[in-house]
């Protein structure tokens, strides 16, 4: 549900922001692993239907989070399966940190459909 939540907040973005008009053909954002990029797309999708965003394509960039847990050690790069609501939980010892700014979409980059 936090996919949606996020894809909801970019698209109100987005849309208020006069200066881009109609005719964008992709939105592309780097996303931290606690996102899934399909869920962010399928979001995408249905929140931009009837909107000036209509037909255009979210491209995600998946962004690494490498941690290490303070208690056991191990070195991993999170997954969504790492994570439970606000925290991570090492895959070695279940050993919970903060999710901290690891929860994070930004926007790197809209083009027209004039490739501009």
């Amino acid at each position: 549900m936090h996919d949606y939540h996020a894809v909801c907040a970019l698209v109100a973005r987005l849309t208020r922001d006069p200066s881009l008009g109609a005719g964008i053909a992709e939105v592309r954002v780097r996303a931290s692993p606690v996102f899934s990029p399909e869920a962010l797309r399928q979001a995408y999708e249905m929140l931009t239907d009837d909107t000036p965003l209509s037909g255009s394509r979210l491209l995600v960039e998946e962004l690494a989070d490498p941690r290490e847990c303070t208690l056991c050690g191990a070195a991993w790069a999170v997954s969504p399966d790492d994570v439970a609501g606000h925290l991570v939980l090492c895959p070695s010892c279940g050993t919970l940190s903060p999710l901290g700014a690891g929860a994070a979409i930004e926007l790197l980059e809209i083009r027209g459909s004039s490739g501009a």
